[in-house]
């Protein structure tokens, strides 16, 4: 039915709103309502839920306000889309997010439900098997989606990631085999790049992958990969002797073998573990784009992800926001409530405005991206900005919740966890400011 949608819509034979009302009703319509009690024992996450549900929607006004001022004239197409998103992530992915993290499992009902609701097919071309849609659409989603679980969204940032590098420099091979099944949800992917030896450093790698005869032989190691054990398809990028290589390798392959999940502060739910390659062999065929070019593959892959990033560290932000702005309202202390004290005011103001700060320049690198222009300071910024600031804000909620805020009940603390791996992952804070900086003054 989506291909001849799409068909459809290349014709010119329906107007993009109806194309994407009809495409959401098919998907809302494929899948069964989560029954909370079938799958989880809730302890206090109903508290939320209810009070989310009946007070904050996930797709806010403000965000409705700052996606209409980038989209202009177009916002109408996408709005009930982007509605209809909301919803479903509030009543499919909000109800498990407390306990995916309490019990730190992977979220896969989650991932395989945001699948069926064509989020990963969103901003690519429907010659591959995308919807064609802005990119700023995506990054909206992603936000909504961040805001009820991260360890959901960041599985499928990194997914994200992957797809958009194939899309980039993969052979029309490749789209088909490995494109097209990732963008339709039937497989999910990794991005290996770092190494027991080499974060930030990326370029100090040593795995190393040789071509011999029509195959890749790789041998080496990676750590803290995301979608380890539960991803099909691993980007892996590797030493070669001529230079660096980005190379597709899939879960099956002889050789490949994947540690232990590795436990951490925040995002519990998300896989993390090492990859070790013993002679792993794969098909020449296999190369991303040219041998030599993998470690500047990497890189503008990145500069995307840090886009999907900032959009995460906003939604992060936000969701903390609106318990903290729900909490003032509610909690009587010295005779009144927590939100008619002018401290409280004052704080609620500034984290408004900085969470607003950072959606603004988060969508604005992404409609650099999206209309092909250049974005690579834009992203870093977006991404220094969001993060930093999700951090802060999730800070200040705990603070405002008082010792409740520290506790598990209160499902405040969640949010400062997932927030902090936002200013490390997918290039540090400080590697942001080098960044940055080199394109303000020029390298060191």
């Amino acid at each position: 039915m989506l291909e001849i949608l799409a068909f459809a819509l290349r014709q010119e034979r329906l107007r993009v709103k109806e194309y994407l009302l009809i495409f959401f009703s098919l998907a809302r319509a494929s899948h069964s309502w989560l029954c909370i009690g079938k799958h989880f024992s809730l302890s206090s996450s109903h508290y939320w839920v209810g009070i989310l549900s009946a007070k904050m929607a996930l797709y806010s006004v403000e965000q409705q306000k700052a996606l209409s001022a980038f989209l202009g004239n177009r916002f109408d197409e996408f709005n009930e889309l982007l509605e209809g998103f909301g919803e479903f992530v509030e009543e499919e992915i909000l109800p498990t997010a407390e306990e995916i993290d309490k019990r730190a499992i992977f979220p896969k009902e989650n991932v395989e439900k945001v699948f069926k609701q064509g989020f990963a097919q969103i901003p690519f071309p429907i010659n591959v098997g995308g919807l064609g849609l802005p990119y700023l659409v995506y990054i909206g989603c992603m936000e909504i989606l961040s805001k009820a679980c991260a360890s959901t969204a960041i599985s499928l940032e990194i997914h994200g990631a992957v797809c958009d590098g194939l899309l980039q420099f993969g052979t029309e091979l490749q789209h088909k085999k490995y494109l097209g099944p990732l963008i339709r949800g039937e497989k999910l992917g990794a991005f290996c790049l770092t190494e027991p030896d080499s974060g930030s450093d990326a370029g100090a790698m040593k795995t190393k992958a040789e071509l011999v005869g029509d195959h890749w032989l790789i041998n080496g190691s990676k750590m803290y990969i995301t979608n380890s054990g539960v991803a099909d398809i691993y980007m892996v990028f590797a030493r070669t002797k001529n230079g660096y290589a980005a190379i597709l390798v899939p879960r099956d392959a002889k050789g490949l073998k994947i540690g232990a999940n590795i436990p951490k502060l925040g995002l519990k739910g998300s896989s993390l573990a090492a990859l070790n390659f013993d002679d792993v062999e794969v098909p020449a065929e296999n190369l991303l784009g040219e041998d030599g070019m993998g470690f500047e593959y990497a890189k503008r892959m990145l500069y995307g992800g840090r886009i999907a990033i900032a959009a995460m560290s906003v939604g992060i932000a936000q969701i903390a926001f609106d318990k903290t702005v729900s909490y003032s309202k509610e909690r009587v202390a010295f005779g009144q409530k927590l939100s008619k004290f002018q401290i409280t005011r004052s704080k609620i103001a500034e984290m408004a405005t900085e969470i607003e700060a950072a959606r603004l320049s988060t969508y604005f690198a992404a409609s650099l991206k999206g209309s092909g222009r250049e974005f690579e300071r834009e992203a870093c910024e977006a991404k220094l900005l969001s993060t930093e600031m999700a951090l802060k804000v999730c800070n200040e909620a705990i603070q405002m919740h008082g010792g409740y805020g520290y506790t598990d009940e209160a499902d405040v603390h969640r949010h400062w966890r997932d927030a902090k791996l936002m200013t490390i992952g997918e290039g540090t804070s400080e590697i942001m400011k080098v960044i940055i900086a080199n394109h303000i003054l020029g390298p060191e």
